[in-house]
């Protein structure tokens, strides 16, 4: 194996190993907000939309790192094509784990 080989690997690995954690922490909050369907009930209270802005800021914070964490680290070492490769792979495989997540849904319902 050459080193473009193993570097090309690793692209892969860090862009589909974003992918599935963003999948993951998605699905997670999905349940979270489910499971929280008993106690935000009834009209919206200062509380409840508090809790749903800072989740909503928290979320954006976690998936910003996991998608554009490893891209941005190369990028700052002028490393520019594999960064794209990296984000490109990252959004192709949540684009997947999407419509596979939603056929399971549509298909099981």
């Amino acid at each position: 194996m050459t080193s473009k080989n193993q570097s090309a690997k690793e692209i892969l690995k860090f862009g589909l190993g974003g992918g599935i954690l963003e999948v993951a922490y998605c699905s997670l909050i999905a349940w979270l907000i489910n499971s929280l369907d008993h106690v935000f009930n009834g009209p919206p209270t200062p509380f409840n939309i508090i809790f749903v802005l800072l989740l909503l800021v928290f979320s954006v914070a976690i998936s910003g790192v996991l998608i554009f964490g490893y891209p941005l680290y190369l990028a700052i070492q002028q490393k520019y094509q594999p960064a794209i490769v990296t984000v490109v792979t990252s959004l192709l495989t949540l684009i997947l784990g999407g419509v596979l997540i939603f056929n399971i849904l549509i298909f099981n319902s």
